[in-house]
């Protein structure tokens, strides 16, 4: 089992999160990164996590940052058994663009399954369904940067790709997308293509599906004490309406609320509203950040909401100093964590799926990352 090194190379922060919780769970001694300069650097983990932001970048510069982490994996001084590259469960981003590089480093053949069975999404017949309404009627059809106008997962990953089904031994060249309705499913599929000469990528659970083929086991699981006692800043930052506030751990917690004004909403900066969520926590209080307004298709909107909150809650944690810090939103995380220059951080818990809680030891601050279309799970109990 030693001898097994797997990286994971996510195209958002929320996801490698999601990742390297569950490697935590199965066993594996983890290391998470946003930096693939650093990849050569000795260090004995099982499961190095490599967190881009390429989903919110242009797509010529999403290719262009792929290539660079390709380009330093070619130099051969970070050595692995298997490679994963973890993609958007729902097939936002550039996916096609971005597989097309890592197919360099000696695959010609690429395993695709972007399905999350265990979420209740799932491909069948070419169609992605989530607990059974076709993709494009759910939530993600008013994603501010991928909207989603099909459910064929072909028609969404392009490439001359194509579907293939569990009972499939043998792949053709080019991007073939795994079909999936459970995680049996997915088992099938590992039995074929889990000996490292493939290029696997896909969502959560295909990673899961390659740990437990390769026989990591699980370990008592840490359970977390909740955030109720810990002067907590909560940051919103995704495009999912929710009533999150309305939970009684919010008035129970002497949580303060401080809406995004609708000036900085509208492209203005954010110093006022630093002003005033800096008086919002009183002494001891944790706060939470949202954005009240309703968020419609635009992407330049959606960057520059990302660009204000992470300079708000950049400011925040210098003035507050809270002991944890809570993220809905992978663009947010991640744009906040190159603010700070945290590049290397420890994983301590998984609070639920996709739900992770890491830590920055030289400033003693747990940050939690959650993708915004999962739940919360029982962090605000």
């Amino acid at each position: 089992m030693s001898k097994v090194r797997i990286l994971v190379v996510a195209d958002d922060i929320t996801g490698a999160a999601e990742v390297a919780g569950v490697a935590h769970e199965a066993g594996c001694r983890v290391r998470f990164t946003t930096s693939w300069e650093g990849l050569a650097e000795a260090e004995e983990s099982e499961v190095t996590v490599l967190a881009t932001d390429t989903r919110s970048m242009p797509q010529s510069e999403a290719r262009q940052c792929a290539q660079a982490v390709v380009d330093t994996l070619r130099q051969g001084q970070y050595r692995y058994t298997h490679l994963f590259k973890k993609t958007d469960s729902v097939l936002r981003g550039w996916v096609a663009d971005e597989l097309a590089p890592f197919a360099e480093l000696g695959y010609d053949k690429v395993l695709l399954m972007p399905a999350n069975p265990s979420k209740g999404r799932t491909i069948e017949q070419g169609e992605y369904r989530i607990n059974g309404t076709p993709l494009h009627e759910t939530v993600f059809r008013t994603d501010p940067e991928f909207p989603v106008r099909t459910s064929s997962v072909e028609a969404l990953v392009g490439a001359e790709s194509h579907c293939v089904t569990p009972q499939t031994t043998t792949l053709e060249q080019g991007i073939s997308i795994g079909e999936a309705a459970t995680r049996a499913d997915y088992a099938r599929y590992m039995a074929h293509f889990g000996d490292g000469k493939t290029l696997l990528a896909g969502a959560a659970d295909h990673f899961q599906a390659l740990l437990n083929h390769l026989g990591f086991g699980g370990r008592p699981t840490e359970r977390f004490a909740g955030y109720g006692n810990r002067r907590t800043l909560i940051v919103l930052g995704s495009t999912v309406r929710h009533n999150l506030a309305e939970e009684p751990f919010f008035s129970r917690n002497r949580v303060a609320i401080s809406p995004m004004p609708d000036a900085v909403f509208a492209g203005g900066e954010a110093e006022e509203w630093i002003t005033n969520s800096l008086a919002a926590a009183r002494e001891g209080d944790s706060l939470l950040l949202r954005i009240p307004q309703a968020v419609a298709v635009d992407g330049n909107r959606a960057r520059h909401l990302r660009r204000v909150m992470a300079e708000t809650v950049e400011a925040l944690i210098h003035t507050l100093q809270p002991q944890e810090v809570v993220i809905e939103g992978g663009a947010t995380a991640f744009a906040l964590i190159e603010r700070l220059g945290w590049r290397e951080l420890g994983v301590s818990n998984q609070i639920a799926p996709g739900v992770v809680r890491l830590h920055y030891p030289p400033k003693g601050v747990y940050l939690t990352f959650k993708p915004g279309s999962y739940p919360w799970g029982d962090c605000f109990i």
